[in-house]
């Protein structure tokens, strides 16, 4: 059904060139009308002709680059090249049908440049943000440093890259939540992309008062303890909890470990089990070690 609309497509575009380029007559259609209202007819016809070219063949232009990039790097979803093809796509089709609409009104473009200089200049800077941001969209989508899938942490916030627009960066992180983070903000924040690097370890940040800390060693043994059910998914030997920073009244820690395989459920469910158990040390109440459910048989990515 593909082909068939393209093949039509096709059919289209030849035909309407042919007729703007003057190979058919399109004056014998309006022969029976008066010569001003003949000639206005034929100028519509050759601009709507124009217009109708630019999109198909906009289309073409566009379905053949996806195509062939696919093809060449057999990706099968949406990556950043994808992404930021489709957003050139929207900008020259935008630009390209105002020019049509122009012309379709005799107006010519030099004309309402030049006499609107400085309601245009106004609109610059209204719009400067918008185009800030638009620029800075195309620059991430296509430098290859954040692309869709990749878990993140921009500023305060961490997540999943959902989208990339030309306005915002779609994360979604564990709670659900989708977060849009404005492309100018995500160009002057530091990112931190848990994805792009070689080792996959997962990290879980906490702080805890003094008081209810013996040793590093003993809470360590602790969470690795409480992570039993997940041992057959995790790395042997990859725990690892790292004293981030020392306060006056508690200790900010870091309990590392890498996963066998990326599995973003998994992480979510060990990151709350590992949270979980913290609270139950700060509570007091440690009889609740010997008693962690185990995970269910169709757990994803259950050994």
């Amino acid at each position: 059904m593909k082909y068939l609309v393209l093949a039509i497509k096709a059919a289209i575009l030849v035909f309407l060139t042919l007729l703007y380029v003057g190979v058919i007559d399109v004056s014998t259609l309006f022969a029976g009308m008066k010569y001003r209202l003949r000639s206005a007819m034929e100028y519509y016809v050759d601009v709507l002709a124009g217009i109708a070219i630019f999109l198909i063949l906009l289309d073409f232009i566009q379905f053949s680059v996806v195509w062939f990039y696919r093809r060449r790097h057999k990706v099968r979803g949406e990556d950043n090249f994808i992404v930021g093809i489709g957003q050139l796509y929207s900008i020259i089709l935008v630009t390209g049908l105002a020019l049509g609409l122009l012309s379709l009104f005799r107006i010519e473009v030099r004309t309402v440049l030049t006499s609107l200089s400085i309601i245009f200049a106004g609109l610059v800077l209204l719009t400067k943000d918008y185009i800030a941001n638009m620029i800075n969209g195309m620059i991430l989508t296509f430098s290859g440093e954040l692309s869709i899938g990749d878990n993140v942490r921009i500023g305060a916030h961490r997540g999943k890259i959902v989208d990339i627009t030309l306005q915002n960066i779609h994360l979604i992180n564990d709670d659900d939540d989708v977060i849009y983070i404005p492309n100018n903000v995500v160009m002057l924040t530091d990112i931190v992309n848990y994805t792009k690097r070689q080792i996959k370890r997962t990290s879980i940040e906490f702080e805890i008062d003094l008081k209810y800390l013996v040793t590093v060693e003993e809470m360590e043994r602790n969470l690795v303890e409480t992570l039993k059910p997940f041992e057959d998914l995790i790395q042997q030997n990859s725990y690892y909890l790292r004293v981030a920073e020392v306060n006056r009244g508690s200790v900010t820690m870091k309990f590392q470990y890498i996963l066998k395989e990326p599995n973003k459920e998994l992480e979510r469910a060990i990151r709350r089990k590992t949270i979980r158990r913290l609270v139950e040390i700060i509570s007091g109440r440690e009889k609740f070690v010997d008693n962690i459910p185990e995970l269910p048989d169709d757990f994803p990515g259950h050994a």
